[in-house]
């Protein structure tokens, strides 16, 4: 796990080390282990390590035999071992035993077709001096970052915008726009950022520069089918599912270096943890947050888990006074990002920074295999519950027989919207100065172009696609990825992998979703009845928490932080006052609307800060 910047001089004037170096040095929280650049003429690479695999040999930026193609990379191919020897098959000499050295020779042997032959996580740039270009890719679910910044003078990319920021006379303007679906989303969708300069890759993708500035791409390279197969039956789909987990947990387990987990104590985290201990044959070392607030703490299941699976279990409860490192938060971060678990999450991180340098977690199951409280929600409203269940696992069969028949509401992009805005349209044209109105007018190219992609699909594979393109790379994976590597710490995902998420889009969505015992709609069944073998009933079917954040308490009346947000919000000299209405700020701290406070909070600091 690292950090990666690159600089092509399109102007073909010479790349100025001490550039490189500072644009380098800003990403050194990224990788501690070391930091290395490689400049030749107008093309320059800087790379920053964490190390993982081949502690010895894997420095970067690294090259071919010959020095003509050169590689920084950030993340970890799984599948490098069994990409080797084919590689050493078909003719390839390795200098060192690091997954680095793979992609070398992959784009040798395959060209930008190699992306298609990684499992794993990445983004990386290949400097080719034989096709006069630089080639960069993003891994199939974006749990990597990448953001990049064309100028008259230049092409430039970084792992986090603070990187980009060290350019000499750069101009960067807010994009108000991008505010808006920050405000609204809670971050900010690909390809924008919160500056109309500087944009940021999607999962997927992949993009060259010329070394003269003409830029192919960005292009996408996969796609997510979600393919039913109707034949298998519960029983086997439980014991498929339990063989493609375990099989994902051991790939992501391949380090040189001591790991743990990130226990929750949700079913997700819970899973992995299961696997793990299973495959090891060590106890596994476990980080649990949690909060005072009875209603946000989940610390016993996390122990109770902790105490099947016989790990060395670690807590902190985390208090009021977190809200100090907003604006480390907002630094790393880069642009304004809402989503209040980065908190619970820098501090999870923190804690497992001091006895491993790398974890795994459970993040991503949700969005695979239908767990979170808003599909529910949405089946709900489309009368999921009113429909026999014979007639509902028919619903996909006639779905693809007569298109045109509704057995349900119609479940289209703007119901879906309803159900996952942080702040309304209406909300967010009250708190806009006159002046920025027009820019809450729903231009969210995004969202429409990936909804369009998934017509074919029912309705719950219709949002869960949704989130796999959307939710889980700009929230959940962004979140993680920030606040872990703030630390120094290499997170892997077992959920967010293409085999698993593929595998996910092949079981149909009743045995996601359907009725508890109690009669209930539950979702993420498969899942817990997979992990029936090492957790009970009562553990795996009770409510679904999240990693949520007791922010109405902390906010409200007679809370600890009432009196600083009145201050930073309303108080003198506060950014937000320039482009929002005062009077709708007091309305949504009289209503002690949390999230939408939060979001204005990061919002205040990262304005301080862009000045």
């Amino acid at each position: 796990m690292c950090g990666i910047v690159g600089i092509i001089h399109t102007d073909r004037e010479p790349i100025a080390n001490d550039l490189l170096e500072r644009m380098t040095s800003a990403l050194s929280h990224r990788g501690p282990d070391g930091q290395g650049t490689y400049i030749k003429g107008e093309v320059g690479f800087g790379h920053t390590r964490l190390s993982i695999i081949d502690l010895e040999h894997g420095q970067q930026p690294l090259s071919n035999e010959d020095g003509q193609v050169w590689v920084t990379f950030n993340g970890e191919i799984y599948n490098y071992v069994q990409l080797r020897q084919e590689l050493i098959s078909s003719g390839h000499h390795f200098r060192t035993r690091s997954d680095t050295e793979t992609i070398v020779h992959a784009y040798e042997e395959w060209g930008d077709q190699c992306v298609e032959h990684f499992r794993g996580m990445f983004a990386f740039a290949i400097a080719d001096w034989r096709e006069k270009r630089v080639f960069l890719a993003l891994d199939h679910l974006g749990i990597k970052p990448l953001y990049y910044l064309h100028l008259p003078n230049g092409f430039f990319f970084s792992s986090e915008l603070q990187a980009l920021k060290v350019i000499p006379d750069i101009q960067l303007d807010f994009d108000l726009q991008a505010i808006d679906q920050y405000l609204w989303l809670q971050y900010i969708p690909a390809p924008k950022t919160a500056f109309k300069q500087i944009c940021k890759l999607s999962p997927a993708h992949r993009m060259s520069i010329s070394f003269d500035g003409k830029i192919n791409g960005p292009e996408e390279y996969w796609k997510l089918e979600f393919c039913p197969n109707y034949s298998r039956r519960e029983k086997e789909w439980i014991e498929a599912l339990d063989e493609v987990l375990k099989e994902s947990v051991q790939a992501h387990l391949v380090s040189d270096v001591p790991f743990g987990a990130f226990l929750s104590g949700g079913v997700d985290s819970c899973a992995v943890v299961a696997y793990m201990s299973q495959i090891l044959d060590r106890p596994v070392h476990t980080f649990s947050i949690g909060f005072e607030e009875k209603d946000y703490n989940e610390l016993d299941f996390a122990s109770h888990a902790a105490k099947i699976c016989g790990t060395e279990h670690h807590f902190e409860i985390v208090r009021p006074d977190a809200f100090e490192i907003l604006p480390r938060l907002v630094k790393h971060y880069g642009e304004p990002f809402g989503d209040s678990s980065a908190l619970p999450t820098f501090y999870v991180s923190q804690m497992a920074r001091k006895y491993v340098p790398m974890v795994l977690s459970g993040d991503g199951g949700d969005e695979s295999f239908g767990g979170y409280n808003s599909y529910l929600s949405w089946m709900r409203w489309l009368e999921f519950e009113g429909i026999p269940s014979w007639k509902r696992r028919l619903y996909p069969l006639a779905q693809m027989l007569m298109p045109w028949r509704r057995y349900l509401r119609p479940p289209n992009l703007i119901n879906w919207l309803y159900f996952i805005n942080y702040l309304p349209r209406e909300e967010r044209i009250k708190l806009w100065r006159e002046e920025y109105k027009a820019l809450s007018d729903f231009p969210l190219n995004t969202f429409e172009k990936t909804f369009a992609n998934a017509r074919k699909y029912s309705p719950l594979s219709k949002v869960q696609y949704m989130d796999l393109k959307t939710y889980l790379p700009y929230d959940i994976l962004t979140k993680v990825d920030r606040a872990s590597m703030m630390h120094g710490l290499e997170v892997r995902i077992p959920f967010v992998d293409v085999k698993v998420i593929e595998f996910a889009a092949t079981i149909p969505e009743y045995f996601h979703m359907g009725k508890n015992p109690q009669g209930q709609l539950e979702g993420k069944l498969l899942v817990k009845k997979t992990m029936s073998k090492y957790y009970s009933p009562e553990f795996l079917h009770r409510p679904k928490m999240g990693f949520a954040v007791p922010l109405a308490k902390w906010f409200g009346l007679g809370g600890s932080l009432r009196d600083e947000l009145q201050r930073r919000l309303l108080g003198a000299g506060a950014n937000v006052l320039e482009i929002f209405e005062p009077a709708a700020i007091s309305s949504l701290i009289e209503k002690n609307s949390a999230g939408a406070i939060w979001l204005l909070l990061f919002l205040e600091e990262w304005l301080e800060q862009n000045k």
